[in-house]
């Protein structure tokens, strides 16, 4: 009888053990090529603006390639404190270039506006 119910506990341990790792593989872990430029382009933009910007979500994103580097072209949909006001969600059009053989980004340009831009969509 005991050794009955250790074979089950242990066919069940086998049975839930096999599906939940495929469960876990349904994740995707994977990060998107632009999503390290655009964090890197929200922390720069907070420089120039002097304020506290956090990036909500990349609304759109597109890059091209070259023998130098990849340069990305980003609508971010953002938040921005400055000072002791209340965060406002902006949003940011911005181009960032990395170098591939340094590895390390450049903000190129950094825009912000209260409406998404019409090329944005």
């Amino acid at each position: 009888m005991r050794l009955g119910i250790f074979a089950l506990f242990v066919g069940l341990f086998i049975v839930f053990s096999a599906a939940s790792n495929t469960f876990a593989q349904g994740r995707n872990d994977y990060e998107e090529v632009w999503q390290p430029a655009a964090r890197f382009a929200v922390e720069a933009g907070g420089k120039k603006e002097k304020a506290t910007i956090t990036l909500v979500k990349v609304e759109k994103a597109d890059f091209q390639t070259a023998e130098e580097g990849l340069t990305f072209q980003l609508c971010l949909a953002v938040d921005v404190k400055k000072d002791r006001k209340k965060a406002l969600k902006q949003y940011a059009k911005t181009t960032v270039f990395r170098n591939d053989k340094t590895m390390r980004y450049e903000l190129r340009s950094w825009a912000l506006s209260k409406n998404p831009p019409k090329n944005c969509q």
